[in-house]
């Protein structure tokens, strides 16, 4: 007998039709537990698994396309949107409803470009932990303590219409710790606080992508990582621009809004 064979044509099924381990196994010639035996020693996972995987792709399909989680969850046989959730977090990482605002997130990214001249910028240094991808670890200021400075003496150091500008620090020291700097714009000549460090920016051209807002500042925070991580591993493949090295990229939190900003130069090809 040719299982392989068999577990080949039986895997098709599966894959193109809505059917049962079960009824696979009858139509095999297989009495259930043998199917189930069979199949796990060929492709190293139960059929059960295999399934349960292939219907939580069929769900991800379907919230890309805008369904609610609730209707992903009923129409792909499961009885409860919490065991919904709980079995999309384990094979995708981030729950449906998560899942579902990173694709809006990647489908609004269109950024503009914009010159804007030097200028600083005063914050405090936090150093991040180990094994952090700066490349997609936005608004890093989630949940970090602020209070070293009184709001009093931030007011004063504020810029009049200030934004507050967060980035990434490239290692300074031996033990190549990166740090997130997050702070108000202010004046060249301004009086900081030891507390924080004062920071250039030097004048470069930009593309500008905004952030979807966020109903609760995790959500936020999820979106800012998430534009990071479309700039770096989609946008510039795809665009006609290369990173500038002379400058830095920053998030520029201006009130309700979340910019990211990105110093860019054309490529030598375009």
């Amino acid at each position: 007998m040719d299982y392989r064979e068999d577990m080949e044509r039986c895997l098709a099924e599966l894959q193109t039709q809505a059917v049962s381990a079960k009824e696979l196994a009858q139509r095999a010639g297989y009495s259930y537990f043998h199917f189930c035996h069979v199949f796990k020693s060929i492709y190293g996972v139960s059929v059960g698994a295999f399934l349960r995987e292939r219907r939580l792709f069929d769900a991800a399909q379907q919230l890309r396309g805008g369904a609610s989680v609730t209707a992903a969850a009923f129409s792909n046989g499961f009885d409860t949107v919490s065991g919904f959730d709980k079995a999309f977090r384990r094979v995708f990482g981030v729950a449906p409803s998560v899942f579902q605002k990173q694709q809006e997130v990647t489908i609004m990214l269109n950024p503009t470009f914009q010159s804007k001249p030097k200028f600083f910028a005063a914050g405090y240094v936090l150093p991040a932990e180990k094994d952090v991808d700066p490349e997609s670890s936005g608004a890093y200021w989630l949940g970090k303590d602020f209070s070293a400075v009184s709001a009093e003496d931030y007011a004063r150091l504020c810029a009049p219409g200030y934004s507050e500008i967060g980035t990434w620090l490239l290692p300074e020291n031996d033990d190549g710790t990166l740090c997130y700097f997050l702070g108000p714009e202010v004046r060249a000549d301004a009086d900081v606080p030891a507390q924080m460090r004062l920071l250039e920016f030097p004048a470069a051209d930009y593309a500008v992508f905004e952030v979807p807002k966020g109903e609760t500042l995790q959500q936020l925070h999820e979106n800012v990582s998430e534009v990071w991580r479309f700039i770096f591993r989609e946008w510039f493949e795809s665009s006609d621009y290369a990173f500038d090295t002379s400058a830095r990229d920053f998030e520029c939190y201006c009130g309700e809004d979340t910019l990211i900003f990105v110093p860019v130069v054309k490529k030598a090809n375009t």
